[in-house]
């Protein structure tokens, strides 16, 4: 029985596997090229269907087609480890993560040398609000770890862990070593951005990074939010032109709904916080931070759906925050009642200039922050707001007992000026 290059049994020609081979390990490294790769491996064997249920999960233009051929096929002739995969892949794509999260378990368990589906059980799980969520995702890939040992996307992914919990030595470590054994990889590439970010190594760590990018594949799916890392480095800096130039760029006319979102509208909002630009303007002319309609009544995770209110907030809608609370009993995606609920109804009163309500709302909001999924960096964005709103509503307190806990972490020149203004208050 032929294996791919993970050692899992496969049903395809040798070519196909092989291009089948290279599709995932440009997944899991964030390359550009996998549509590519995936159609020649169907291109190849016309028969794989473990081929054909990939290009339906990277490809939403043939999704229903291909997945309907894949069911098929494997069903036929697959492996029990291709029949495993498209059956989750099946519900992923037609159901969404939380309906699908019990067949990836299932998967995962049974076949932990399938990086492509420990990566998506993984995402999701990192997504699932639950309280002891880090001990759950390094969970999801220890079955991996035990039989592919130092594969650099698992030391990547225990690495994003390690520094969500501040042990970002041993972050940048698993980077390096990562980096060391894959140097294109924009996955060890995005876990020292993170790294470097969080331990204020803004000049050195910009320079490197855009000469990091320089060499990306322009198709590649982080592009653009390493720019956005970029960007926080330079907004560190102080270099507000620096900034802007770089966000009329993210901004542009290629950039999708979820990016405006979950990149342009938190780096908007913190160029607002810092000084860059007025609290009003918005150098993207309204694309920055725009959700899209149906994100008001259904957000596909809290990770979404957090990044969804703050762009709200970018864009100075309070009732359509209010909107978003109010549906949160009815959306599926966990945590939403509990955490983005009260998150929108805050930024609904930081808009109309309840300051008080909104930093006392935020306060009480800080502890389950983890919870919401995404990286500390993505998260900051609701404690700027938090300390604004504290500064704004007169609880100087709160305000001051936030940037000593982040000065102390991790100086920053906008935290220690915002902290000298509330110690002459």
């Amino acid at each position: 029985m032929a294996t791919d290059a993970l050692g899992n049994p496969v049903s395809g020609s040798p070519v196909a596997v092989a291009h089948l081979d290279d599709a995932v390990d440009r997944i899991l490294r964030h390359d550009g090229g996998v549509v590519d790769a995936v159609r020649r491996a169907r291109q190849a064997d016309p028969t794989f269907g473990l081929a054909r249920a990939v290009l339906a999960m990277v490809d939403p233009a043939v999704a229903e087609t291909e997945l309907a051929d894949a069911r098929r096929l494997v069903a036929e002739s697959g492996t029990a480890y291709e029949r495993s995969l498209v059956a989750f892949l099946d519900v992923l794509l037609r159901h969404g993560m939380w309906a699908s999260a019990g067949a990836g378990r299932r998967h995962v368990r049974d076949h932990p040398r399938d990086l492509l589906g420990a990566g998506l059980v993984g995402t999701m799980v990192e997504r699932s609000t639950r309280p002891d969520v880090h001990e759950a995702v390094l969970a999801v890939y220890e079955p991996s770890r035990r039989v592919l040992g130092d594969h650099p996307y698992l030391l990547c992914m225990v690495g994003f862990v390690a520094q969500e919990q501040g042990r970002f030595i041993e972050a940048g470590e698993l980077a390096q070593q990562a980096l060391d054994a894959q140097p294109t990889s924009v996955t060890a590439a995005h876990l020292l951005a993170h790294v470097r970010l969080e331990t204020a190594e803004h000049a050195t760590g910009l320079i490197w990074l855009d000469g990091f990018r320089a060499g990306m594949d322009p198709t590649g799916d982080y592009v653009h939010h390493l720019g956005w890392h970029a960007a926080l480095h330079a907004l560190a800096l102080g270099d507000g032109d620096d900034v802007l130039a770089r966000l009329y760029v993210l901004a542009g006319p290629d950039c999708d709904d979820f990016r405006h979102v979950v990149d342009n509208g938190t780096l908007l909002m913190r160029c607002r916080l810092c000084g860059v630009v007025g609290p009003d303007d918005d150098p993207t002319h309204g694309r920055a931070g725009s959700p899209p309609r149906a994100w008001l009544t259904e957000v596909p995770s809290m990770y979404v759906g957090f990044h969804a209110a703050v762009g709200l907030a970018v864009q100075k809608r309070p009732d359509d925050l209010r909107t978003m609370a109010a549906s949160c009993e009815q959306m599926t995606a966990p945590g939403t009642s509990d955490l983005l609920a009260p998150l929108a109804r805050a930024l609904a009163d930081y808009c109309v200039g309840r300051h008080g309500a909104a930093a006392d709302a935020l306060w009480a909001l800080r502890p389950t922050m983890y919870r919401w999924g995404g990286s500390r960096a993505q998260r900051e964005v609701v404690e700027d707001l938090l300390v604004d709103a504290a500064i704004r509503g007169a609880r100087p307190e709160v305000a001051a007992q936030v940037l000593t806990e982040r000065i102390d972490r991790r100086p920053n020149r906008w935290d220690a000026a915002a902290a000298a203004t509330l110690a002459t208050t």
